[in-house]
């Protein structure tokens, strides 16, 4: 009985276990499965739009125009299609194009859009953000999908000054001249300027030397669109060149938040050579009343600059000259040249030759100016031919001797008498 009791038990035990073994089976070939149908299932494509904003300029002033960068990035697995951009205007920026048609974003894409914006006069310093809507479909589905975002712009009011205005208190200055320059700065910027000095700096380098100590002049504060004036004494050295010259001119000021600012400019200064000239009549050939005769005139540069393209023009009174107009060229300083005028005066006494000379300098700056040249006119000596000047010298003669026999005979007959 105890063995048939014992046989039973480990028939069902040995039962249980296969009925045990059995459903674990079946539950690992159901994950099994379901793991394989799983993973054998594609992913959902999707998009993923990020955004990249940026300005040029940088930073923008109030009331001033700039071009708003917008760059999208697709970052997902399918294109976005009918994508379009709304900007939407913020309290101090708006944009002047607010809808654009992007189209088509494929996956790992980009593209970027300019966007053209205004900054209000009024709008305060510091970061605005300018909102914007884009709408899409992913892939060639029906539905569009709408995000919002916004872009920054930064706004400053920026410092900036400008050489506007440099005067001289001589219109041609030369060597070896005292001058006074006049320099004349404006605020063109959108923020305060304070504490500004104007200087003349690194003059050593120039012929150019301050004609006292004060190279530096304090102008003070400036306001946005105001000016201020600051003049400063120069003496051009002898050894200067007939060139334009640029001096430089330093600005040292603090904006309205205290930082100290360092610009440099330059101011135009032209050192001129200025031609003159010493006009003479040289020569006088046949010069009488109703003949042709010949004057020979001398033009020499004494002055300190060249003269280019010199002509001359010749007017005379009671006389006619030829050629009236005489092209020279060009004359440096001690050049010299000359011309040979035709003339026909109608009466005797004194006259006057006028020259009027026209050039230009080294800078293309037109001058004229009038020499007037006295001249005598006599009458036309009587022209004798040989010919007859030696029967006139042989009658002379012959009336001389006639006349020394004649007085002879006289004598020899008073002596006689005696």
């Amino acid at each position: 009985m105890k063995a048939r009791n014992t046989s039973n038990t480990s028939s069902t035990y040995h039962a249980s276990l296969m009925v045990l073994f059995a459903s674990l089976l079946s539950v690992f070939l159901s994950v099994s499965f379901l793991s394989l149908v799983l993973f054998a299932s594609p992913t959902s494509a999707y998009v993923s739009l990020t955004f990249l904003s940026s300005t040029i300029p940088s930073t923008v002033d109030p009331g001033s125009k700039a071009n708003l960068l917008l760059t999208i990035t697709n970052a997902g697995t399918d294109f976005a299609s009918s994508t379009t951009l709304a900007i939407h205007a913020s309290p101090y920026v708006s944009a002047d194009i607010s809808n654009f048609n992007i189209g088509t974003i494929n996956a790992g894409g980009s593209t970027q859009i300019t966007v053209p914006i205004t900054v209000s006069p009024n709008s305060p310093e510091g970061t605005v953000a300018l909102p914007f809507t884009v709408s899409y479909s992913i892939g060639n589905s029906a539905g569009t999908v709408t995000t919002d975002n916004s872009a920054t712009v930064t706004i400053t009011r920026r410092t900036l000054l400008e050489i506007t205005n440099v005067t001289y208190d001589k219109s041609l200055i030369q060597r070896g001249d005292t001058i006074k320059i006049t320099i004349t700065v404006q605020n063109v910027g959108k923020g305060l300027i304070k504490d500004l000095t104007v200087s003349l700096s690194n003059l050593s380098t120039l012929p150019i030397a301050p004609a006292d100590n004060d190279v530096e002049k304090f102008a003070g504060t400036l306001n946005p669109g105001e000016s201020a004036s600051v003049s400063f004494n120069l003496v051009i050295n002898n050894n200067a060149d007939t060139i334009a010259y640029s001096v430089p001119v330093t600005l040292t000021f603090f904006d309205d938040l205290g930082i100290s600012h360092v610009d440099t400019r330059s101011a135009g200064l032209k050192v001129v050579g200025i031609p003159d000239f010493v006009v003479a009549i040289d020569k006088e050939e046949n010069v009488f009343a109703g003949t042709s005769g010949k004057l020979t005139i001398s033009i020499a540069n004494s002055g300190t600059g060249s003269a280019k393209y010199l002509a001359a023009y010749a007017t005379a009174t009671d006389a006619d000259v030829n050629p009236k107009l005489n092209y020279i060229g060009n004359m440096d300083p001690d050049d010299t040249n000359t011309l040979t005028l035709d003339i026909n005066p109608t009466t005797t006494g004194n006259h006057q030759l006028t020259l009027h000379l026209t050039y230009k300098d080294s800078y293309n700056q037109d001058f004229s100016k009038d020499y007037p040249l006295k001249f005598e006119v006599g009458r036309m000596p009587i022209n004798i031919p040989l010919s007859l000047q030696i029967i006139i010298i042989a009658a002379i003669l012959a009336l001389a001797y006639f006349k020394r026999s004649t007085l002879l005979e006289m004598l020899t007959k008073i002596l006689k008498r005696k």
